[in-house]
């Protein structure tokens, strides 16, 4: 959503960049968001074709990958881009879904082939332990409505933040062991809120979470702070305040929102 009720949190879809002190980057999912981030980057090593990103895709609904054709830095040749995700669930393959995204129905670019830039694209399996440039990488599928999406725990520079979005737990009070393991102590847990805790039941099914299920996992992982994310597009800057007052309330862990363009210090 955009207006005024939306602009401390803002209303692009889901984008996280993770810097290592060494400056080396990484990006969590390609919605919306990472269209603004493009724009710093192009004062970077990007806007020279000497960039060089990792994309983690936690899967392929179009608020995901909605930032794909206007990413500029795929439009400057030097660059180098990988992409990661799995396969997605229904068939065919993440490098055929990515380019229907650019599809002429929908774009002009007609192609992945037709990016500047060298895009490679590569298919995980969720279990496996990925190695990037300055992070370590270990991934699960979570449960996602009907079908799973990827989550991802990045340790860099000692530390580690760990990426629960799109997840629906069957037990809200039960989260899944492996869930749990995977944000073990993290430095950041970012977790899906979508839903405020005393709306959920009329949007059981739907595949995210309420806020509850965050605070559940950050207290029996031991995460040092908490991130609400995926905020609903319904969800106006004071709804999103009430939802951290009211969780903040029920936890002893630090929990805030994540709000567009703000960056943290893990």
């Amino acid at each position: 959503m955009a207006g005024r009720d939306f602009l401390r949190y803002g209303g692009n879809t889901t984008s996280v960049e993770l810097v290592s002190r060494a400056g080396q980057r990484l990006l969590i999912d390609l919605g919306t968001g990472a269209t603004e981030l493009a724009k710093q980057l192009m004062g970077s090593e990007f806007g020279k074709g000497q960039g060089r990103l990792p994309i983690l895709l936690s899967h392929t609904h179009l608020d995901h990958i909605q930032g794909l054709p206007f990413f500029t830095p795929f439009f400057i040749k030097g660059n180098e881009i990988r992409i990661l995700g799995a396969k997605p669930v229904g068939g065919g393959s993440l490098e055929g879904t990515l380019q229907n995204q650019l599809a002429p129905h929908y774009s002009p670019l007609n192609g992945l082939e037709n990016l500047a830039a060298g895009v490679s694209i590569d298919e995980i399996t969720p279990g496996q332990r990925i190695a990037l440039p300055g992070f370590d990488v270990k991934t699960i599928a979570v449960p996602h409505g009907s079908m799973w999406t990827t989550a991802y725990r990045i340790t860099g520079d000692g530390k580690t933040v760990t990426y629960l979005s799109d997840v629906e737990y069957p037990d809200l009070d039960a989260p899944l062991p492996e869930a749990i393991e995977l944000a073990k102590d993290a430095d950041l847990l970012i977790h899906d809120a979508m839903h405020a805790d005393h709306d959920y039941d009329l949007r059981r099914g739907w595949g995210h979470s309420p806020a509850r299920a965050g605070v559940v996992v950050a207290e029996r992982s031991g995460a040092k702070k908490l991130a609400l994310f995926h905020h609903s597009p319904d969800a106006t800057d004071e709804m999103i305040d009430e939802v951290v007052q009211r969780t903040s309330a029920r936890t002893a862990v630090p929990v805030f929102a994540a709000a567009e363009g703000s960056y943290l210090e893990v």
